[in-house]
């Protein structure tokens, strides 16, 4: 099954893949030394979306994760300067199903030991450690720790940040191989499980983030 996100991954020959990023798993955000202007994450207009498929027919499913918190800052002269945010695992909702039965079975195995085990590790987190600015005012290429399951793993992937008003809004897509943060339900990289079996190892996320001015520099 893939999850809809972006970190750096392979594809089925091999090749590396760029994708996005969710979150890490650190015991307190950073705080950017110096002048800064921080953005805290509006949690109810903030959504992680993510997409699992088959490897042979079906459609596959698809929902969303909230996050529970999250800060943005940005120093003197415009750059980000610094980034957190972690994800409440317990949020795991399906978006593509009205049989509530049929969606409750399947968001309680999302939250089992086969995939995310809330239960033992209830939180993501992820922690911006680079943000390049590619062009225009508003495209950038993160890098990050993105932690799951006490699993570790740098991402890389492009994302926009627009101000709108007092509000920053950041968007991105991209793909991650769930097989990295252990998560190796009817993966391919399992031997013994004939295709129709199969559950795509990369999962695609996309992000939509607000954040709001805290309305003073620090």
């Amino acid at each position: 099954m893939c999850l809809t996100g972006a970190i750096a991954c392979r594809d089925r020959s091999g090749a590396a893949v760029d994708a996005p990023a969710l979150a890490i798993a650190s015991p307190a955000p950073s705080i950017p030394a110096g002048r800064v202007v921080g953005y805290s994450l509006v949690i109810p207009e903030s959504f992680v979306n993510w997409k699992g498929n088959s490897v042979v027919g079906g459609n596959g499913h698809q929902g969303y994760i909230k996050p529970r918190t999250g800060t943005l800052a940005f120093d003197g002269a415009g750059a980000i300067a610094g980034g957190y945010f972690e994800l409440d695992m317990n949020t795991i909702t399906l978006t593509d199903k009205k049989d509530t039965s049929s969606n409750n079975g399947l968001v309680s195995h999302l939250k089992d030991p086969d995939f995310f085990d809330v239960r033992k590790y209830p939180k993501g987190t992820f922690q911006l450690t680079k943000a390049i600015k590619v062009s225009g005012d508003s495209s950038y290429y993160i890098t990050g720790l993105l932690t799951l399951r006490a699993i570790t793993q740098e991402i890389h992937f492009p994302a926009t940040i627009v101000k709108k008003g007092e509000d920053l809004v950041a968007t991105a897509s991209l793909i991650i191989d769930r097989t990295k943060w252990g998560i190796t339900y009817q993966s391919g990289s399992i031997m013994g499980l004939v295709k129709d079996e199969l559950l795509e190892d990369l999962v695609p996320i996309s992000l939509v983030l607000r954040f709001h001015s805290n309305s003073k520099a620090c």
